[in-house]
């Protein structure tokens, strides 16, 4: 730690002159002082807040924290959802949306709220009034979460009629659409691992892969966004029916964007390539 001495025993200042000051009542001289201490000061580190705390499903400590007006999802201290590289959620339901603007009343599935970037981006995508956006949370408080502490990255979509959040599985939201969806969107990348859903590294199951093609209509999309060997992932999604195409796109939507995403977009049917902005 830096000591400093008391203004008044410091006995001399040189002037940028050359002249000497030892007026201690001075205002010039006490501006100088008090500058000259400011500099010795760490920089100001704007604090980190945790905002709420509940356990997850797979028992881990999940916590929303906020830092200079950006927003985080941490499991055990580790974060893996931010708003600050927030672009692979938006471009997986921008893409996964696309097929879909001309549908009269498309049904959506979203595999979690997590920060809401990727139901924010659907609900621009498709502004149709009887549009349904449906969400499995297995994370109970996480609704209450983003009305109490998220409402200002999102206004108004917690209010949105068109909105069904429900506490339950993916599985469970299966068996409970008989009419089937024309969208299912899954960020594997920006979510914990979820049971029955995706392994420890994100990438999803066979098993779950195999239930959500019985879910889809007929050439509807189950977009997901996840880290997998490209050649194995897309066989595998071959082998269950699905036909495929992937994009690859800047993790964050700002920065040096250097770290890339995979959005992955697997047709129950043939696939027709979105439309062109």
């Amino acid at each position: 730690m830096v000591r400093h001495a008391p203004l008044s025993n410091r006995i001399v200042l040189s002037r940028p002159c050359g002249s000497v000051v030892s007026n201690f009542g001075s205002a010039e001289l006490i501006w100088i002082e008090f500058s000259a201490f400011l500099a010795t000061l760490p920089p100001f580190v704007k604090p980190t807040i945790t905002l709420a705390e509940t356990t997850a499903p797979n028992g881990a400590n999940l916590a929303l924290i906020e830092h200079d007006g950006d927003y985080y999802l941490q499991a055990d201290g580790v974060q893996f959802q931010s708003s600050f590289a927030h672009n692979a959620a938006v471009e997986l339901s921008r893409m996964g949306c696309a097929p879909l603007r001309s549908a009269r009343q498309p049904h959506l599935l979203f595999a979690g709220l997590g920060l809401g970037f990727t139901l924010a981006a659907a609900r621009e995508a498709l502004p149709q009034k009887r549009a349904v956006f449906q969400v499995a949370e297995t994370i109970e408080a996480m609704p209450s979460w983003h009305r109490k502490f998220l409402g200002g990255l999102h206004p108004g979509q917690v209010d949105d009629p068109r909105l069904g959040v429900h506490t339950q599985s993916l599985q469970a939201a299966f068996r409970k659409q008989n009419e089937g969806f024309h969208a299912i969107l899954l960020d594997a990348e920006g979510s914990l691992p979820i049971e029955g859903v995706t392994d420890t590294k994100g990438v999803p199951h066979s098993s779950f892969l195999h239930r959500a093609h019985s879910a889809l209509k007929e050439g509807a999309l189950l977009a997901i966004a996840c880290l997998a060997d490209h050649k194995s992932f897309e066989r595998k999604l071959r082998q269950v029916g699905f036909d495929v195409t992937s994009e690859i796109v800047p993790t964050s939507h700002k920065g040096k964007q250097k770290q890339r995403s995979t959005i992955w977009l697997a047709r129950k049917g043939s696939y027709q390539p979105r439309e062109s902005n």
